[in-house]
C-alpha cells in the first residue's frame, strides 16, 4: 500500500473513532455493535478506492481504527 493511501487510511479512521466515541458516549454497552457497524459502513463508503482489493474497505477502515485507538491510548 502506498504511504498517501495509508495516510488517508489513517485520517479516516482517526475521524471514524472520534463519531465512535461520541456515539457511544452515555450508551448501554449492548447498543456498541449496531452503532460501530453503521459508522464504519458510512466511513468506508469514503475510501473504497484506496485499500488493495484484499479485503474490504470496511475491514481495512476498523483494522486503522484499533491501530489509532491504540496509539493514541499509549
Amino acid at each position: 500500500m502506498s504511504p498517501e493511501a495509508e495516510n488517508a487510511l489513517r485520517s479516516v479512521a482517526r475521524k471514524c473513532r472520534t463519531d465512535i466515541l461520541a456515539a457511544t458516549k452515555g450508551k448501554p454497552r449492548s447498543e456498541y455493535d449496531r452503532i460501530i457497524t453503521a459508522l464504519l459502513d458510512k466511513h468506508a463508503r469514503t475510501v473504497q478506492c484506496l485499500p488493495p482489493g484484499t479485503f474490504p474497505a470496511k475491514r481495512w477502515l476498523s483494522f486503522y481504527v484499533r491501530q489509532v485507538d491504540k496509539e493514541i491510548r499509549q
